[in-house]
């Protein structure tokens, strides 16, 4: 049987498939099993089949599979696929809707990733989540402290002193019960912050032996953390075929809202890789801080923007996009940052 395109809709152990076929007719509508897929897909190696699904979870790893067999893969964005769904939303309908968004040559693609970018993902996410818990306890301990009259100032270099010299102190003034339950709870925070430096030891390692994040550290503001969330994030810069695209991908460009060969520009569209966004800007944030100490394009941009009389908010973003339109460049001309570059 020919196969003109494949669409897969995705679930955890069920994998709705939707064959088209030469003319564009449905020719193929079954439901497979994890094995049963990769079983199908074995048995028609020789077919080279398209196959389109959308960037998920277990979308990679689907990926590599069928790539392994010789198949074409290429992974659609959610909002690549809405359009073409039809009537109700069911699994069927989805498959078919990622088939026919798939023939279209302008819908978004993702790139597949390597197993060294998942890794380096897996540990952001992780790390994420450790520094939300430990800013957690934070937040905790300051409300049951103030409860008993206890403040400390911001930051959590304040917070640590004040735990260590006024809380678990033996000549403090809370009883035993609490003083034992804000030892508990410094304990648990000392082991969140002890795994979160030894994550951070490990992406360190890791951008020192990278070449792409080695030239990444060379642009104000980047540090390790925003260089591997960077290489984790895109899996091939290839995918953007100028830098305004991968500043569209984090969500820094203007949101527009336009009509009538009327352009009206927004704020920033907020979409993509908000993770990536984040790092970003407050990389920025810390590089416009210390701009004094660092003369380079980035800075005299930043210097530009304060003579007008703009936001230091609004500096930071726009410094953030004009970052990532350089990153593009260094990552597409295998280079590094030209500080004094024009």
């Amino acid at each position: 049987m020919k196969f003109k395109q494949i669409g897969i809709d995705i679930g955890k152990n069920s994998f709705h498939v939707i064959g088209l076929g030469m003319e564009g007719n449905v020719v193929l509508r079954r439901q497979f099993t994890r094995s049963g897929l990769i079983s199908f897909f074995h048995q028609n190696a020789n077919e080279h089949i398209a196959v389109a699904f959308e960037a998920c979870s277990g979308a990679h790893w689907l990926a590599h599979q069928l790539m392994a067999l010789g198949h074409e893969v290429r992974l659609l964005t959610p909002e690549s696929v809405r359009p073409f769904a039809k009537a109700q939303k069911n699994d069927w309908n989805d498959a078919l809707a990622i088939a026919e968004a798939a023939q279209r040559p302008e819908r978004h693609s993702v790139g597949i990733k390597t197993q060294e970018q998942l890794d380096i993902q897996a540990l952001h996410r992780v790390r994420q989540r450790l520094v939300t818990a430990r800013t957690s306890i934070v937040n905790q301990v300051r409300g049951l402290l103030r409860e008993r009259g206890l403040v400390f100032g911001s930051g959590r270099m304040r917070f640590e002193r004040f735990l260590r010299g006024q809380v678990l102190d033996d000549e403090s003034q809370l009883n035993p019960v609490s003083r034992a339950l804000f030892a508990t709870l410094a304990a648990e925070y000392e082991a969140i912050d002890t795994r979160i430096k030894d994550i951070d030891s490990e992406l360190d390692t890791f951008a020192k032996s990278n070449s792409a994040c080695r030239a990444l550290l060379s642009v104000p503001g980047v540090g390790v953390i925003v260089a591997t969330a960077l290489y984790s994030a895109v899996a091939s810069i290839s995918d953007f075929r100028s830098g305004r695209d991968l500043a569209a991908f984090l969500g820094l460009v203007p949101r527009q809202r336009s009509t009538g060969g009327k352009t009206t520009l927004l704020g920033i569209s907020k979409r993509g890789n908000t993770y990536v966004r984040t790092l970003i800007i407050h990389g920025m944030r810390s590089a416009f801080y210390n701009r004094k100490k660092r003369e380079n394009a980035i800075t005299e941009f930043m210097e530009r923007m304060v003579e007008r009389g703009m936001h230091t908010n609004k500096i930071v973003v726009a410094s953030a996009n004009k970052a990532a339109r350089i990153i593009w460049a260094i990552l597409t001309q295998n280079t590094t940052f030209q500080p004094n570059a024009t």
